[in-house]
Formats: structure tokens, sequence, C-alpha cells
């Protein structure tokens, strides 16, 4: 690889660490946020809800928007209005307040994560992929971490404060690394990011099972990353702080599983490396399920649940370009990750609904069930795509 490149993919890199440093933030901090905002356990659900929306909408336009822009230009703004974005909830004295401020987080996140995915897939050998979203692993992970530090102090604002400041200084990184981007013509962007319809779309082979993969997996890490905290918190009575290690634990062992992923790519192959990661994550669930009488144990099996859900995403997201036609590509990417947000946006607030409404102590039941849900999909996609080497 030359240097420009290896340079460019630095760059890349570190955009995905900020890409994940907002993430976990709300879920790790909820438990102190609702108490000084004076709202309820279950309105976490709203911001998620909020920010998801956006995601969503940015998401399905992102092939539009990569025909008008190159790829540098909208991450560069994406990741400037995420880290501004941040910087002001810091300053919010109610709720409605904060969700106002979650609109341009998920306009943001969406427009990032299709541009970089895509990019990546057209022109990075698998391993790349691997490690582009072990690297988001990284930003999911210091940004709880930040959190827990900041917590000790009884402070959530100073929290958003910092991580904001590194999303912005990232943002200055990318402007700085202009001239490393490949140069996309207009006409190549017009030809890659045709309009194709949506009836075309789910005509073709394996799209619409690898939808719904994407809409489950992404459901369960944000069921890791949203309420693995207060499900600790409020069932096994550990502390603020305590508790948003279990995200920190989570979210590095989904980093360390993507790192593995990569370093695997070369012997195993991504159909593999999926299932592998599957099967991890209901065994981790049914672990989750049953009484532990030392709470620390539950550290191994969130870590367990973390490294199985890390070669999932990546993995997944490099088969679409094995499967799928180029002109059809982020398209398709646009439309996985659309309805992947929904993950997070509904089946995760209608979780927190049900554990505000009912128990969060189902939490590990809802983690198996999806998980075996996952795994029965994975195979009819896997049917439709047999006759490919991945």
């Amino acid at each position: 690889m030359k240097f420009r490149g290896f340079m460019l993919l630095v760059v890349i890199y570190i955009t995905f660490i900020a890409l994940g440093l907002p993430d976990a933030l709300l879920g790790s901090a909820w438990n102190l946020i609702r108490m000084d905002l004076s709202t309820s356990l279950e309105t976490l659900g709203l911001m998620t809800v909020a920010i998801y929306i956006m995601s969503i909408f940015s998401t399905f336009n992102a092939p539009r928007l990569l025909r008008l822009f190159q790829t540098k230009w909208i991450t560069f703004v994406s990741v400037l209005f995420t880290g501004l974005a941040l910087i002001l909830i810091s300053q919010v004295n109610q709720f409605y307040q904060m969700l106002f401020f979650a609109l341009p987080l998920g306009i943001g996140a969406g427009a990032i994560d299709v541009s970089l995915n895509h990019y990546l897939a057209s022109h990075y050998e698998a391993k790349h992929m691997s490690y582009l979203h072990s690297f988001y692993g990284i930003g999911v992970t210091v940004g709880p971490s930040v959190m827990a530090y900041t917590l000790n102090q009884g402070q959530w604002r100073l929290g958003y404060i910092i991580v904001g400041s590194l999303l912005v200084g990232i943002a200055l990184i990318i402007a700085l690394s202009f001239g490393l981007w490949r140069k996309e013509h207009q006409e190549e962007r017009n030809d890659i990011h045709r309009k194709i319809t949506l009836k075309e779309i789910l005509k073709t082979k394996g799209a619409l099972e690898s939808v719904f993969i994407f809409l489950i997996y992404v459901h369960l890490e944000s069921l890791g990353g949203v309420w693995i905290a207060s499900y600790f918190f409020i069932e096994k009575n550990v502390s603020y702080a305590v508790a948003a290690l279990f995200t920190t634990t989570f979210y590095l062992a989904l980093t360390l599983g993507r790192l593995l992923s990569g370093f695997l790519s070369n012997r195993l192959s991504p159909n593999l490396l999926v299932r592998i990661g599957q099967g991890l994550m209901l065994i981790a669930g049914i672990l989750m399920f049953l009484e532990w009488s030392w709470v620390y144990l539950y550290f191994g099996i969130v870590f367990l649940f973390g490294l199985g859900a890390g070669p999932i995403y990546p993995n997944m997201m490099f088969m679409n370009a094995k499967v799928f036609e180029k002109h059809k590509l982020s398209k398709i990417m646009s439309l996985q990750m659309g309805i992947g947000y929904m993950g997070f946006g509904l089946l995760t607030p209608l979780a927190g609904l049900f554990f505000g409404k009912v128990s969060i102590a189902y939490y590990p039941i809802l983690i198996s069930v999806m998980c075996l849900l996952m795994i029965y999909i994975t195979i009819h996609y896997r049917k439709h795509t047999a006759h490919l080497s991945i």
C-alpha cells in the first residue's frame, strides 16, 4: 500500500473513532442525567428515537448525497456538527432541549456510516473493514470510560464537553487530509450511486435477509450499549460508576472481537466469522439469565457478549461487495443501515418501554430470543449466497 493510501486509511480509522465516541455516552450516564433533568427511566427511549429517526433519514438519503458531494466533504461536515451538538448538550437544563440537539447527532452518524463503509468496501480488503469497525469500538469504549471518570466526580456534563471537543479536533484532522482522498468525479458518482427503485433492490437475492440481519444485530448491539448499565444498576444493585463499566466492558470486547476478526480474515471466511459471533452472543444471553453469586462474574459474560458481537457487522458489510452488483451497493447498504438504525430507534425504545412498565429483569431473555431469530434468518441468507466463496 502506498504511503498516501496508508495515511488516508489512518484518517478514516480515526474518523470511525469519532463515530463511536458519542454512541454509549447517554446509556452509561442516564442514571444520573435523568435525576439531574427530573425525567423518568423510559424517556431514554425518546432520546434514542430522536437520534435514530434522523440517522435513518440521513442513511436513506446517503446515495443522493454521494452523488452530489465527495465522501471527504460529507465526512468532515458530519463529524464537525456532531462534536458541536455534544458540546451544546452539556449546557441543557431540560430534557426537551436534549431532544433538539439529538437531531444533528443522528444526521451526522448516518452520513458518516454509509459514506465510509461504502468507501472501504469499494477500495480496501476485508481485514480493513474489520479494523475500521474496531476503531468504532475504540470510540464506544473510550466514550463511556470518559463518562465513568466524570461520573465519579458527579459530573455528566463534563463528559459531553470532553467528547465533543475530541470530535471537533478529529474534524480538523479530516480537513487537513483532503489532499489524500481519491478524487470522485461527477460522472463516476452518478454511475456508482445511480437511482434504483426499492422494488428492484428487494428482488435482489439475499438483500431482504441481509436487511433483517442488520436490523436484529443493531438492536442487540444497542441493547448492550443503551440498557446494560441500567440492568446491572437496577437488578444487581451496583453503583453508577460500576454500572457504566459494564458498558465499557461490552464495547471493549466488541473492539477486541473486531480486531480478532481482522486477524482471522485471511484464514476464516466472513460467513464463518459471522456465525461464530452469533453463537457467542446467544451463549452470553443464556449465561446472563442465570443467577451468579459473584456479581463480577457478569463482567466475563458481558465480555463474551461483546466479543461475539464484534465480527458480525463488519463481515456482513464486507460481504455486500461480494454478493451484490456494484451499482446496487450504496443503495443496499443505505437500506441495511437505515433499517438497521430502526433496531436502535424503534426496537430498543420499545424494549425500554417494556422494561419501564414491566421489569428490566427480562433483559437477558430478550437478548437470547433475538439471537435465535438472527441465526435463523442468517441460515436463509446463506442459502441465497451459497454459490459464493464468502
